[in-house]
């Protein structure tokens, strides 16, 4: 099964490889929000601000993914009518 090739994240592989291993929308939307409740944890305001990146990477990468299902759903690809 052919699948689309990922974009690699603004923000470093580590948030590339995040999106590679999860499973689902939901998934990266679960990981995000643990990425929000640990940027609170951050004593330092550059690894907050990280931490936060990270989480947008992830909700982007759902949002791509909803998004791709929602045009194999209707038979299109990359959002266009075939």
């Amino acid at each position: 099964m052919a699948t689309s090739p990922r974009t690699i994240s603004p923000y470093g592989s580590t948030a590339q490889m995040m999106c590679d291993a999860a499973q689902s929308p939901e998934e990266l939307r679960m990981l995000a929000s643990w990425y929000r409740a640990f940027a609170e944890q951050a004593g330092n305001p550059v690894i907050w601000e990280s931490r936060l990146l990270m989480a947008e990477s992830l909700e982007a990468e759902a949002e791509r993914v909803e998004d791709e299902l929602a045009a194999a759903r209707h038979g299109r690809i990359g959002g266009e009518a075939e």
